[in-house]
């Protein structure tokens, strides 16, 4: 007798479910390019893109004359590397738990870390693109590993945005990280247990840029040249 692919899908045990996410981790993400992805996005978030670029534009102005970023800046695709960890538990979690409606990632968007009881603790956005209708869903994660990764939540952050808080106790605003209405919705930083939380926030200076701003790979046009070309 012989076990259909879709049984032997979902009858994996945990061990296995768990060595795939660890395998995930570590395979290289290959986001795609701003022009690739522009189209494919709603009016809404093509609009708050646009808004973070020109707000990037305008700092790297003050900054210098020169338009470039600063020396030893990450590139996109090591800033992209350095949070679809947190990315590919998260959306793991949430495909196990709706069969039928599985996402892949897209596009990390911004990430913050804090201490807590001894633990990482990150609350991270990202796009993912639904297996089903293909269209890309913004996403808000909160994973903290005891050592392995354990995710507390992973949801979708339906449209329309501006209804969303941009922070938490530990998120600064201006990283944009939409987080789920309710304070419940997630565990570390929400405003009832703050006090009681008593977490330390990562330092400031990893912060990893928004999406889009840090130095394109050698291979891709500068961001500049690519919101150049292009009207939202």
């Amino acid at each position: 007798m012989t076990t259909s692919p879709l049984v032997a899908l979902f009858s994996k045990s945990p061990m296995d479910s768990g060595l795939d996410s660890i395998r995930q981790e570590f395979v290289p993400f290959i986001a795609p390019s701003l022009e690739e992805l522009l189209p494919q996005l709603s009016l809404e978030e093509r609009v708050r893109l646009q808004t973070h670029l020109r707000e990037h534009e305008r700092k790297v102005k003050r900054w210098s004359k020169c338009p470039t970023l600063p020396s030893g800046a990450p590139s996109e695709r090591k800033r992209d590397n350095m949070i679809i960890a947190h990315v590919r538990h998260a959306l793991h979690y949430y495909n196990a738990r709706h069969p039928g409606d599985e996402f892949d990632v897209v596009k990390p968007l911004m990430e913050s870390r804090a201490t807590f009881r001894k633990q990482q603790w990150a609350h991270v956005n990202f796009w993912a693109r639904s297996r089903k209708s293909n269209k890309i869903k913004r996403f808000f994660a909160e994973v903290h590993y005891n050592p392995k990764p354990i995710v507390e939540v992973c949801t979708i952050i339906e449209e329309p945005l501006d209804r969303y808080r941009k922070s938490c106790a530990f998120c600064p605003g201006n990283r944009d990280i939409l987080h789920p209405v309710g304070s419940r919705k997630f565990v570390c930083g929400n405003d009832k247990d703050r006090m009681l939380q008593q977490f330390k926030p990562r330092p400031f200076s990893e912060f990893r840029g928004m999406p889009f701003t840090c130095c394109p790979s050698s291979a891709s046009p500068t961001i500049q040249e690519e919101e150049s070309k292009r009207k939202f």
